[in-house]
């Protein structure tokens, strides 16, 4: 597909990585006044296609392992404190509008603004849970490993079983950014993404055997900010030929 695009359009693709901060939202509003959530900071890789739909509009998705989590605090327990590290893959589908700008000794370079959705998938997570029960039992913490539909009877002590995960997120994405072409098709691109969870984490809570009486709470969305920085590599190879003379070989 990508060989067919580059005879008519312009294609590039090419790594991305970076930092970034999340965290989740209750959607219950008495659950906000309860817990005091705060973010988790993170990276996220993996490797980006963008395609011009038409003059400076582009449509770009990128295929990335990211790593979002949060931080939960109660105001009705003090020693309650729940942090934990998700893992998801994520493709962000976005739809961008460039324009051109310039720097001191007219040096170019292009920025852009658009959005798109975000389809995430929920591989894993671990974390570690603390409470007043877990406290009075002589341990400080106790580390888990998320696992997903588990029978009650085959989940261990340091497990936070959720019968009824979403797996499968979905969400919107804000962006702005700037490509810079030091290499002339080539192009760093740095685009700061602003992820809007839509989807609940779960339809059920998650449940610790630990001995306490706490349940993660999971009518929630995660939501972050991201920093990307990709070099995209330019596909289309007739655009690389112009201006070069070319030999017609005869066949031997």
């Amino acid at each position: 597909m990508l060989a067919s695009l580059t005879v008519n359009s312009q294609v590039l693709i090419g790594p991305v990585a970076g930092p970034q901060i999340s965290w989740t939202e209750f959607n219950d509003k008495d659950l906000r006044s309860d817990f005091n959530t705060s973010p988790v900071f993170r990276y996220h890789a993996g490797f980006s296609v963008s395609y011009r739909a038409y003059k400076r509009f582009y449509l770009t998705t990128s295929l990335l392992y990211s790593k979002k989590g949060k931080v939960i605090e109660s105001d009705i327990d003090s020693k309650l404190k729940n942090k934990v590290v998700y893992n998801h893959i994520d493709m962000p589908i976005i739809y961008t509008a460039q324009f051109k700008g310039s720097l001191k000794g007219n040096r170019g370079f292009k920025y852009y603004v658009g959005g798109g959705p975000n389809v995430s998938y929920w591989l894993s997570g671990k974390g570690t849970i603390a409470s007043t029960d877990i406290v009075e039992g002589g341990v400080s913490n106790i580390p888990y490993t998320v696992v997903f539909r588990k029978p009650f009877d085959e989940v261990s002590q340091n497990e936070m079983n959720i019968t009824e995960p979403n797996r499968i997120q979905i969400g919107i994405n804000i962006v702005a950014g700037i490509v810079l072409q030091p290499l002339g098709f080539n192009e760093i691109n740095i685009m700061l993404r602003y992820e809007r969870g839509h989807s609940f984490l779960g339809n059920t809570n998650g449940v610790f055997p630990a001995a306490t009486d706490y349940t993660d709470v999971l009518a929630s969305r995660n939501s972050g900010i991201r920093l990307s920085v990709s070099y995209m590599i330019d596909l289309k190879i007739d655009q690389r030929k112009k201006g070069k003379s070319t030999i017609n070989k005869k066949k031997l």
